[in-house]
């Protein structure tokens, strides 16, 4: 598999939520910015959004979708496969893989 010669910043939803500014502060810091304490606010733009989700872009951030994903575990075993295979493991404690 040929990959990008990148650094990638790994960011779970499930410590997103929990601490929001310190994980927003790590990703800011990740990309070389300022930090702005706006960035807590994001849901505050009055910018336009022209996505299906411009609903969810104007609301804070919340975790009703933590562990959602276990609603689907049964039909994700193909997948789950999949991403072994590759080296990803499903880590039943957050809503993603690494």
């Amino acid at each position: 598999m040929k990959t990008l010669p990148l650094q990638m910043l790994v960011i779970h939803y499930e410590e997103l939520v929990a601490d929001l500014a310190g994980e927003s502060r790590r990703l800011i810091e990740f990309l070389g910015l300022d930090w702005e304490p706006v960035c807590l606010n994001f849901y505050r733009t009055q910018r336009p959004v022209f996505t299906a989700s411009a609903w969810q872009v104007r609301q804070p951030l919340y975790s009703r979708s933590v562990g959602r994903w276990r609603c689907y575990e049964r039909h994700l075993g193909p997948l789950l496969e999949v991403l072994a295979q590759g080296g990803a493991e499903a880590n039943k404690n957050r809503s993603c893989f690494h």
